[in-house]
């Protein structure tokens, strides 16, 4: 089975409901120059992401998969989430992106598995939320950011949603978002884009790490998006800074085991990264560790071409069978316990 852990969609409730808001995030006209429509932040001011409107049409998201032989997707809202708007309205949008993509799991329960999202501005509106996303849409894990509106995830007031999630045994997927660093990154969204949610997402599993989250919620698989930000490829420097002051470490931070050891822990996607960077990143997380991810449908060919990328990547690795398996399917399958599909 072909699992691909990065597929998005944009319900259209969901941007209409934006769009009647008018909150933190609005969806900005199309730009002069290429056409494309951002969103922007007023808090931050400036742009966060793109938006995209392809895969709307399920029934062509459904032949696209037949085409490319992605078995089944796993959908969720990027950037924005919920986690950007206040109260009310927050509540608001995570029940339209949740509802809709329930939707479409239930249509096509054989094709695809949804992550929810939260209105992490009220942890019990969360705690609610988390539940009705489970219980009665049946959605398989929590479809976080890589900080939630500026909140860093180690924030001790978000562990009532991680007992929950590890009471419950769910995983929860990271994808990049405004990063912390925004107004550093400066000047447009392509800094932002290109290295801005790298960093941010090496910064989320660093203090997921040194905050202890791993360590205190060990139920929870925690799975990264874009092949875990520059992690791998700095693995060699987080070596050589805990090996020299170890135990300075351990007691500041309460640490009880390696943080090396901790970074193994995550899962990370493969989106749209080509087989030279998942070689580093192989190394450092193992074949145990990766998923497929794609970045559907944003880009060429609705979509279709980082998809197309995704898996000549993974094949051009001349993995052995059993390994090739687990980062197509095997690792995704039993994160989100999809046995029954």
């Amino acid at each position: 089975m072909v699992i691909d852990f990065q597929s998005h969609i944009f319900p259209e409730g969901y941007i209409a409901e934006m769009d009647r808001l008018q909150g933190e995030v609005v969806l900005e006209p199309p730009d002069p120059y290429s056409g494309l429509r951002y969103f922007y932040d007023r808090k931050l001011d400036c742009r966060i992401n793109t938006a995209t409107f392809q895969g709307r049409d399920v029934e062509r998201r459904v032949a696209h998969m037949d085409k490319l032989g992605i078995d089944v997707q796993v959908l969720s809202v990027p950037a924005p989430g919920a986690d950007r708007f206040e109260a009310d309205a927050a509540l608001s949008l995570a029940r339209q992106a949740n509802d809709a993509i329930a939707a479409l799991c239930k249509k096509y329960p054989r094709r695809f598995a949804g992550l929810f999202t939260l209105p992490s501005c009220s942890i019990r509106a969360s705690l609610d939320e988390l539940v009705r996303s489970v219980d009665k849409l049946g959605l398989k894990g929590f479809g976080c950011f890589t900080n939630l509106n500026g909140r860093p995830l180690d924030d001790e007031d978000l562990f009532p949603i991680y007992e929950r999630l590890a009471r419950l045994r769910l995983p929860v997927y990271i994808h990049p978002t405004a990063p912390l660093a925004t107004q550093a990154v400066g000047l447009d969204i392509m800094p932002t884009l290109i290295f801005g949610w790298a960093f941010d997402s090496t910064v989320a599993m660093t203090r997921l790490v040194y905050g202890r989250v791993l360590e205190r919620f060990p139920e929870i698989d925690f799975v990264v998006a874009d092949v875990g930000g520059v992690l791998a490829f700095f693995a060699q420097r987080a070596i050589n800074i805990y090996t020299g002051r170890t135990e300075e470490i351990r007691q500041r931070y309460g640490l009880k085991e390696n943080p090396l050891d901790s970074f193994r822990r995550f899962y990370v996607d493969t989106a749209d990264h080509p087989a030279s960077t998942l070689r580093c990143v192989l190394d450092f997380f193992g074949a145990d560790r990766m998923v497929l991810g794609t970045n559907y449908p944003y880009g060429p060919e609705e979509g279709c071409v980082l998809v197309k990328n995704s898996l000549k990547a993974i094949a051009e690795l001349a993995l052995k069978k059993e390994e090739q398996e687990k980062i197509l399917g095997d690792n995704a399958s039993r994160i989100l316990r999809l046995s029954a599909i």
